[in-house]
């Protein structure tokens, strides 16, 4: 490899480590919607990620008709989308369908912590799979690792805010970390929160010795 070709390849790989630790650092800021919950209201935690869904279906709109304002944020924010989000729906798109079907079946307290379970083990398993991970791997055992400990945390979350059993918390935290890794289409941040909320209000339900699950408002 020649020098050119080099430093190419190292640009590539930095810019590409920039995005992740960008879009990682969104994700952690997306804790706001459990905390609103939490906090605040359910009401405010719905109004809060329905807006960034809105936002972000008009964005997506406008780069469908503008392919200039696709472009112009390409420009702007380099260190914000991949480059495979260029002609498909973003990231943060799904990731708002996720937070805000999440909330909307299963409540405060169990959607909550399902959001939590997105906002926590996503980027840990990116960060720790990126640093720990063997190139070219794909996904790895230590970025699953590193995603199950994230999912647990935010699972205990769910226990001392939610009030959710400890079991069921444990249970979404290992489905959370299972669809993080199997990555299903169109997009994990859409299925991670909805199944692992599934699995947890299952769970509590057996617990309590009845499924009641949707919706789950409190």
């Amino acid at each position: 490899m020649d020098l050119r070709a080099e430093a190419d390849s190292g640009g590539e790989a930095s810019k590409l480590v920039r995005t992740s630790m960008v879009r990682k650092l969104i994700h952690l800021s997306m804790t706001i919607i459990a905390a609103l919950g939490w906090r605040v209201s359910l009401w405010l935690a719905l109004a809060f990620a329905g807006a960034m869904l809105a936002g972000s279906l008009v964005v997506e709109a406008a780069r469908g008709w503008w392919p200039w304002l696709n472009r112009l944020l390409w420009r702007l924010l380099p260190t914000v989308f991949r480059d495979s989000e260029n002609r498909r729906t973003l990231g943060s798109t799904w990731f708002a369908v996720g937070a805000v079907v999440s909330l909307l079946l299963f409540g405060r307290d169990i959607g909550g912590t399902a959001v939590l379970f997105l906002c926590w083990g996503d980027p840990a398993a990116e960060f720790v799979g990126r640093r720990f991970g063997r190139g070219g791997q794909g996904k790895t055992l230590a970025g699953s690792l590193a995603c199950l400990l994230a999912c647990f945390l935010a699972g205990a979350a769910g226990v001392g805010l939610g009030g959710l059993s400890p079991w069921a918390a444990l249970v979404g935290a290992g489905v959370a970390t299972a669809v993080e890794r199997w990555s299903p289409p169109p997009d994990d941040n859409v299925w991670m929160p909805v199944l692992s909320g599934l699995a947890t209000a299952v769970t509590e339900g057996l617990i309590g010795g009845s499924v009641v699950l949707l919706p789950v408002w409190n």
